[in-house]
Order: C-alpha cells, then structure tokens, then sequence
C-alpha cells in the first residue's frame, strides 16, 4: 500500500481523503481493504470513510445505509459515526420529524468535532433541507445557529469548497435575502468543476437554485416597483383633489365678483375687480406650482403683481394707505 491512510483525529481528515485516499484506490480495492485484518481499526475506519463519502457523493443511499448499519457494531463509537447516521436518517428528506432527529445526529458530532468544517456544514445542510421541506417548524435561533455553523465551516476549511457556499446560499435563501444568496450561488458555481458525474449533478442543482433566486429578485423587484407607483398614484390623486377645491373656490370668487360689479357704480366696481383679478392670479400661481408645472422662482412676479392688485384695491376703498 503506497498510500499512508490519514488518522481520523487529524483535523484535516475529510480534505486528506476527498484529495488522496479516494483518488488513489477504486472501490473495489477498498472494500478488500475493509475486509483485511492486517490494517489496523484506525486504518479500516478510513476506509469505511473513503466508501461511505463516494456512496453519498453518488447518490447510492442504500448502499450506504447498509454499510452504516454493517459497521455500526464496531464503529459506532467513533465521533464520525454520528454524521453518518444524521445521512441515514434523513432518508429520502421528506419526513420533518427524521430531519429533526438529523439534526441532533449532527449536533452531536458538532460537539465532538468541533474542529471539522464539514461537520459544522452536514449541520447547515440539513438544516437548510428542513426550511425548504417545512419551515413553519423552524425559528429565527435555530436559523441563526445555522449561518453561524457554515460561516464556522466557510472559515475553517483549508480548501474552496463550493458545497459550503451552496449551503450558506440556501439558508440566505431562507432567511429571505434573496440579494446575498444569489451572490453565493455564484460563488459556488464558479467553484464547482465538472469532471464527474457527482460533480455535474451538484453544478445542477446550484444552476436550478441561482434560476429560482433571480426568478424570485425579478418579481421582488417588480413587486416593489409596483408598490412605488401606486404610492405615486394615490399621492398625484390626493393633490389633484386638492387643486380641483382651489379651482372651485377660484370660480366661486369670479362668479361672485362678477354677479355684484354688475350691480354697483363703475368707481365701486373697479377696486372689486381689482382686489378679484390679484386673488385670482395668486391662486392660480399657488395652482400652478402645487401641481408642478412651475418653479418658485418663475412664479414669484405673478404672486407678486397678484399682491399688488390686492393692496391696489385696498386702497381705492380706504382701507389700506400705499402711498409713500
């Protein structure tokens, strides 16, 4: 055997494995080595690792499943253990209860391999699962334990891992911040190769999540663009109300003014229609620029001259001295 196998207590166990145990040997060599009593138990429990990785990597759950219930006589006390049977009970994934029952699985490996990224991703994942499977059941504590177990993954590994973006992409997802996850998505397709099928099947599943997340920014979006305009609208309604009561009080002054100069001397009526035209004209400034079609500055002579007329007519009746 010209490969060393890694000790399972080596911090970087699962990267030794994925990059030299699982290159260097064909399944079948593995499972002989399984069954070789020469090799030691640390040595075998390697190779049950390297095996149960490609099983999963391969989507062969059954296979997998058996070869944990198989060992678990001999292997059950080992810290791994407890991912493995996280794996297993998960199952198919559509079974709340077994997901949750995963997830202490998982915990319990946290606990014992705190030092692993992988372990503190499994967590993250599975718990990802359960909040797109049912998340009534999960809570804003149990979401924010799972950002912090693939942040720990994210900033423990030694290695790109697209896997542990992938996951961190699917809890942002869930926590509805669909912004950042698409960003992570990327992330991770950019990681990922596609070399083997294990490999293309992943790069698929993160190209289906980053076609539901942009599906889901673009109706965001549309929805608040949508929520604007009609802001706009009921604002743009609310002033046209307005401007139809000032219009209405405009007429009712030039009828009014109208209807009495025709009843009155002319050295009467003039200061009425005087004192009616500056009302008017300042009303109808204050029209034009509540409703925007003017600025302050273009209609300040207008106001101004309107003013004018006013004190004009103030005057002409006695009740206001304009002259200097």
């Amino acid at each position: 055997m010209t490969t060393t196998l890694p000790p399972w207590t080596s911090p970087t166990f699962a990267e030794e494995v994925r990059d030299r145990v699982a290159n260097d040997f064909t399944e079948t060599e593995l499972v002989e080595m399984l069954d070789d009593a020469s090799l030691t138990a640390e040595e075998r429990f390697t190779v049950l690792y390297t095996l149960l990785q490609d099983l999963h990597r391969e989507e062969r759950e059954d296979e997998y499943r058996a070869l944990v219930v198989h060992y678990e006589h001999e292997f059950g006390a080992n810290p791994y253990y407890a991912t493995f049977r996280a794996i297993v009970t998960v199952r198919d994934g559509t079974s709340p209860t077994q997901m949750r029952q995963a997830l202490r699985h998982s915990r319990q490996a946290i606990n014992a391999l705190e030092d692993r990224p992988g372990v503190w991703n499994q967590y993250a994942a599975i718990f990802a699962d359960l909040c797109d499977l049912a998340p009534e059941l999960t809570s804003q504590a149990d979401l924010d334990f799972a950002l912090e177990a693939v942040d720990t993954a994210l900033r423990t590994t030694t290695r790109d891992n697209p896997n542990f973006h992938f996951t961190r992409a699917r809890l942002l997802h869930c926590a509805g911040r669909t912004h950042e996850a698409l960003t992570e998505v990327q992330v991770a397709i950019h990681w990922q190769e596609a070399r083997t099928a294990g490999g293309v099947r992943r790069l698929a599943r993160y190209e289906a999540l980053r076609a539901r997340l942009l599906i889901e920014r673009q109706g965001s979006d549309l929805l608040a663009q949508m929520t604007e305009t009609r802001a706009a609208l009921e604002a743009s309604r609310g002033d046209q109300v307005q401007l139809l009561g000032v219009l209405a009080a405009v007429i009712a002054l030039i009828t009014t003014a109208v209807t009495v100069a025709t009843r009155i001397d002319v050295a009467d009526g003039v200061p009425l229609v005087l004192a009616s035209a500056g009302s008017i004209t300042v009303a109808f400034s204050c029209l034009m620029w509540a409703g925007g079609g003017r600025s302050v500055v273009r209609l300040v002579p207008a106001v101004v001259v309107g003013i004018l007329m006013c004190l004009v007519a103030a005057q002409f009746v006695g009740l206001v001295d304009v002259t200097p």
